[in-house]
């Protein structure tokens, strides 16, 4: 009885640490926003997978620090992820090209 104690306590042991080291099962999306903010105001997201959280989802943070939870699916997260990846690219870009000068 007391080794399956034991291993029960080392089971949860594992588990939460394996959940903060991912950002914290509270730290998971648990279902989709329909919220559409202007595209200026996001600062970048970041992909949740289904293998470490309940849904897959887009998580975009605003410059105010609000997360919003997007379907992967919808238009506005698409076209949103891929206005972040341009405006990341063109500062890259940019950054290097003052380098080079």
């Amino acid at each position: 009885m007391t080794s399956l104690a034991f291993v029960s306590l080392l089971l949860v042991t594992m588990m939460a640490s394996t959940a903060s080291a991912q950002g914290g099962i509270g730290s998971c999306c648990r279902h989709h926003s329909i919220t559409q903010i202007h595209r200026d105001h996001l600062r970048s997201y970041y992909k949740q997978s289904k293998s470490a959280c309940p849904i897959n989802a887009v998580v975009f943070t605003t410059w105010k620090n609000i997360r919003i939870c997007s379907n992967p699916e919808k238009l506005w997260t698409q076209t949103s992820m891929a206005y972040l990846d341009g405006k990341n690219w063109q500062i890259q870009r940019s950054t290097l090209h003052k380098r080079h000068r």
